[in-house]
């Protein structure tokens, strides 16, 4: 794998999670701000995004950092409790 495809590959996943989870954001504070629903277009993605750059940076080998994004994004946050009670319920 050339240099120039993994610096390429880390602006494309990096620019993902800061834009999602920027969006995510704003939707989040215009929910508070104006107790509306306001869907946000894609929730997960910037985490997903920012778990693939972690991953590809670090090569695996602290698996545990992969998290952190997904932590980080509020879009995700709700998708991961989710995913914990439905496996809790099985």
């Amino acid at each position: 794998m050339d240099i120039a495809d993994t610096i390429f590959g880390c602006l494309l996943l990096g620019g993902l999670f800061v834009g999602f989870t920027t969006v995510n954001y704003g939707i989040l504070f215009m929910k508070l701000k104006k107790a509306e629903r306001i869907p946000s277009p894609a929730p997960i993605i910037g985490g997903v995004a920012g778990a693939a750059l972690v991953a590809c940076l670090t090569g695996f080998k602290y698996p545990w950092l992969i998290a952190i994004p997904l932590i980080i994004d509020p879009g995700c946050v709700f998708f991961i409790f989710l995913l914990i009670y439905s496996l809790i319920k099985r």
